[in-house]
C-alpha cells in the first residue's frame, strides 16, 4: 500500500529527475538552490510537476518558506492532509 508520505516523495523525486536528468540519487535534506543546484525557474517548474501530479495547488509563499525537500515534502503532506478534512 502506498502511504501518502510515499506518494509525495515519489512525485517529488521524479519532479527533480524531470528538472536535473544528471542528478545521482537525491539527497532529501539538501537544500534546494545551493546543494540541489535548482534555480528560481527551476523550482517553479518542479512545484509546477509536482502539483499536477498530486492534483493540489502550492501557494507562491510556501517556496519562499522551504528550503530543503524535506521541508517541501512536509507542506504538501500537510496541505494534502487539510484538504482532505
Amino acid at each position: 500500500m502506498t502511504t501518502q508520505r510515499d506518494r509525495v516523495d515519489q512525485a517529488i523525486r521524479r519532479a527533480v529527475e524531470t528538472a536535473l536528468p544528471q542528478i545521482n540519487g537525491i539527497d532529501f535534506d539538501a537544500a534546494l538552490t545551493s546543494d540541489v543546484g535548482l534555480d528560481s525557474v527551476q523550482v517553479m517548474d518542479l512545484v509546477m510537476e509536482i502539483e499536477d501530479e498530486l492534483d493540489i495547488s502550492v501557494p507562491v509563499e510556501v517556496l519562499a518558506e522551504v528550503q530543503t525537500l524535506n521541508q517541501l515534502g512536509e507542506r504538501l503532506r500537510a496541505m494534502i492532509r487539510g484538504s482532505s478534512r
